[in-house]
């Protein structure tokens, strides 16, 4: 990707507030550590006192609503930008948009009662003003195929107002539905970028060849994704036959295996910056193949319970695939965009491990170790969080905040 603003524009410009990706990347990644802090100290201590909506609904949300949306617009509003050559937000618009996510994050941790009817509406605005700016520069150019990710922010939108209607209504089977259905929709969008760009990004880092696509199997792959997504948003996944939504797994889970195998994971172990990528997409891989055996039913008895945990399986797509891929895309784009080599520290490679490992004590300590603690599953799974998190922080802050090392405007 390559940087494509009036260097005579930007550079007049605070660095943070250069391009999209700045701001959110930074500012993403250290919510999501205040996030799970808040999260392990409401587990661990029971805090007496509770942001809207209560601990849970208010964990799923954030970490859903609040923190991945905020790397997804960082991220679609830089790529848009190389996409079709054209100038996206920066400067005051980006700050505009940056608070337009910031406040409903402060508003809904602390909830002022005066302002609680109006509070879903800030929350709401932010992914549609996303999807405006990017629709506006994908059409001006026509580059239709860059037009799917904007149902997908709307269907993200849906999704979000489900979440608050659901303690509007008391309803907290809306509200698992609402953010189940917001899973599967981000799932889907990283399908959708990670068939793009996780090849091209082994190819180049490896230097071979490109990996061959099967047209047949990226459409299956694809539109295997988008039907989960689409039955959880719509509520129908209680009224299907468990076998069908067992069958919708399995279908899903095969398609990106034969994608992801082709993509030739084993070639990338040397460098961690596709690595990550690769380790990232198996998670979700895993997730499908978790869940089509928990709806089968075709498991070991030691299985039984943990199958039983819907949710626990989830966290295979968000603790270990949206989790893991974000900070790799994260720690790349950042180099790439201001000017600097695609090389990481040994410290973000550790970080990249923390992330496997809070992945592997969220979802696999309690699979093949029932009788485990799960305070002690949860706690070492956030630990590892925040350190990967934290060490992308640490090491981010100063390359984000500062003008490119080329000299270009990103």
């Amino acid at each position: 990707m390559f940087n494509i603003v009036d260097p005579e524009k930007t550079n007049r410009t605070l660095p943070l507030l250069r391009m999209a990706f700045r701001p959110f990347f930074l500012f993403g990644a250290v919510f999501s550590i205040v996030a799970l802090a808040l999260w392990g100290g409401f587990w661990l201590t029971g805090m007496n006192w509770a942001p809207h909506g209560g601990w849970l609904w208010w964990h799923a949300h954030e970490m859903l609503f609040g923190f991945v949306v905020a790397i997804i617009a960082g991220f679609l509003l830089t790529a848009v930008q190389s996409w079709t050559a054209q100038d996206s937000i920066y400067g005051w618009p980006l700050a505009g948009l940056f608070l337009l996510w910031l406040l409903p994050r402060l508003l809904l941790l602390f909830p002022i009662e005066a302002i609680e009817p109006v509070l879903p509406w800030l929350d709401l605005a932010f992914l549609p003003v996303v999807a405006c700016v990017l629709g506006r520069l994908v059409w001006r150019v026509r580059q239709f195929r860059n037009l799917v990710f904007i149902p997908v922010l709307i269907l993200l939108t849906v999704s979000n107002a489900q979440m608050h209607w659901a303690i509007v209504q008391g309803d907290g089977a809306l509200a698992r539905q609402a953010s189940h259905s917001g899973v599967f929709l981000i799932v889907l969008m990283m399908v959708v970028l990670g068939g793009r760009v996780i090849p091209f990004f082994t190819a180049n880092g490896t230097a071979t060849a490109r990996a061959k696509t099967n047209p047949g199997v990226e459409i299956l792959s694809i539109i295997s994704v988008a039907t989960l997504a689409l039955v959880h948003l719509f509520g129908f996944i209680p009224l299907l036959p468990t076998i069908l939504v067992a069958a919708m797994f399995l279908v899903a889970g095969l398609s990106n295996l034969l994608r992801f195998l082709s993509w030739r994971p084993w070639i990338t172990v040397k460098v961690p910056l596709l690595w990550s990528l690769h380790c990232a997409y198996l998670f979700i891989l895993l997730g499908f193949f978790l869940c089509a055996l928990g709806y089968a039913g075709l498991t070991l008895e030691w299985f039984d319970g943990f199958a039983n945990q819907y949710t626990t399986l989830l966290h295979s797509f968000t603790l270990g695939g949206m989790g893991l891929l974000i900070l790799a895309m994260m720690s790349r784009v950042s180099l790439g965009h201001t000017g600097r080599p695609l090389v990481i520290s040994p410290w973000i490679s550790i970080g990249f491990i923390c992330l496997c490992g809070a992945y592997i004590c969220r979802i696999w300590l309690p699979l093949t170790w029932p009788g485990s603690s799960h305070y002690a599953s949860y706690s070492l799974s956030i630990f590892f969080w925040l350190l990967g998190y934290g060490l992308f922080v640490v090491f981010y802050l100063p390359i984000l905040c500062r003008s490119s090392i080329d000299g270009r405007p990103g």
